[in-house]
């Protein structure tokens, strides 16, 4: 059986239902929403039951009581249905920090529409939901997707991710920008024990067709337990260290 081909239909998928709106609704507003629950719908397919995805917002409490501090509205939050929940209206939800395991920000093209800012605004939620914990020990899966992007030039790419970073302070690893899937052919990943070890923790990857694919099992290792690990020739069937091509 060829698993490869089973994970680059997730690319054809998304692909395919994406370009059939758009070639029906010329309304970038209802594109964008729909391109949202494209990837949302197909995320949902692979998560276990106790996690849900939606979009919306987080809140956090403030040292006064009957006050809080909202987010900024988020494309994507993956949480945890076992904690409790402020407001759900179908896929809209309003949630408290500590139910949040992930979150996403969906671009049609995010190196057209600005991906310097794009990361900018995606650390700035992830800080937001990291203050707002108690428990700070797990860090919180903070992703890009974006359908399509211009990747002619890995060094201005790698800009983009690593100057927002720099700007960021204390415990940045454990809530900023770690996962940007930029077409079905270009992947990012910041590994956390590189940074630890002093080496260099940011990677792009050329993965053909399998991009899209390679973040969605990224986020379900992430909020997995052991399964993925267990079977990770099954979730990652190609070995993306020989298509490294920038480390930065």
């Amino acid at each position: 059986m060829d698993t490869i081909e089973f994970h680059k239909s997730t690319a054809k998928e998304l692909l395919a239902i994406k370009d059939r709106v758009r070639n029906l609704v010329n309304h970038w507003g209802e594109d964008g929403r729909h391109q949202e629950a494209v990837i949302k719908t197909m995320i949902q397919r692979f998560l276990p039951e106790k996690f849900r995805i939606g979009t919306g917002f987080i809140v956090r409490q403030t040292r006064q009581r009957g006050n809080h501090e909202p987010s900024k509205q988020i494309d994507l939050i993956i949480y945890d249905t076992s904690y409790p929940v402020l407001f759900k209206d179908n896929d809209f939800v309003i949630l408290t920090a500590d139910s949040v395991l992930g979150i996403i920000e969906v671009k049609a093209n995010a190196t057209n529409q600005g991906l310097s800012d794009i990361v900018k605004k995606a650390n700035e939620n992830g800080k937001f939901i990291f203050d707002g914990r108690v428990n700070k020990s797990k860090p919180l899966f903070n992703g890009i997707f974006s359908y399509e992007s211009t990747v002619n030039n890995v060094d201005t790419i790698a800009n983009h991710i690593k100057n927002p970073w720099d700007e960021l302070g204390e415990n940045r690893q454990k809530y900023s920008v770690n996962h940007i899937s930029l077409t079905q052919d270009w992947f990012y990943k910041f590994w956390e024990h590189e940074f630890i070890d002093g080496n260099l923790p940011h990677y792009l990857y050329k993965i053909k067709e399998l991009s899209f694919s390679f973040f969605i099992s990224n986020l379900i290792d992430w909020i997995s337990e052991t399964s993925v690990i267990e079977n990770s020739n099954l979730w990652f069937p190609v070995d993306k260290s020989i298509e490294v091509k920038k480390c930065f």
